[in-house]
């Protein structure tokens, strides 16, 4: 991952902007390459990661080293919030359905926009998740809410890939000072 912008006296970043953000990249790209957005207290870095590993558990590995490359990299001071964009799909809870199925593999799958956050003081986390609806040639038409809101309060929110780029960036900028 690579900073493709720094703002050298940071406003401070909304999940609402990035929200929007995400929106206007869909409508006008029609994708959406996982972007990791960084406010720390010194600037505000975007990364892309145009090279996703294929499973989770690579993913969560390089997420892990992404954080702790930017602690250490020394332009990234301390961690404020941290947002991920990214696609992927969804599966929609059905009593027929088998619990191991992935939801690259389920033929009732919804293409989604993931756009997650953590707060790292507060240990505050929020997650929207937008469907994807797209025409017969493919074109993004509209985005709408997934999950109902019940489904996104705080305690019950897991968002692994970003919990592993937090710990990755903690466990090296703590390095850094010992």
């Amino acid at each position: 991952m690579t900073p493709e912008r720094e703002q050298p006296e940071p406003d401070h970043l909304s999940f609402e902007e990035v929200i929007s953000l995400a929106i206007d990249i869909m409508f006008k790209d029609g994708n959406h390459v996982p972007t990791v957005f960084m406010e720390t207290s010194n600037s505000i870095v975007v990364g892309r990661i145009p090279d996703m590993p294929p499973t989770h558990g690579e993913r969560v590995e390089l997420m892990h080293f992404l954080g702790q490359t930017s602690a250490e990299s020394g332009k990234v001071d301390q961690l404020h919030q941290v947002f991920m964009v990214s696609e992927g799909w969804m599966s929609e809870p059905s009593e027929n359905k088998l619990s191991d199925i992935r939801p690259s593999e389920d033929p009732n799958r919804k293409e989604v926009l993931i756009i997650s956050a953590i707060h790292v003081k507060e240990q505050k986390k929020r997650l929207e998740v937008l469907e994807i609806l797209r025409d017969s040639n493919q074109q993004v038409i509209g985005l709408k809410e997934f999950l109902p809101g019940e489904e996104k309060k705080d305690e019950k929110i897991e968002i692994p890939l970003l919990d592993a780029f937090v710990q990755g960036f903690q466990m090296a900028f703590r390095a850094k000072f010992s």
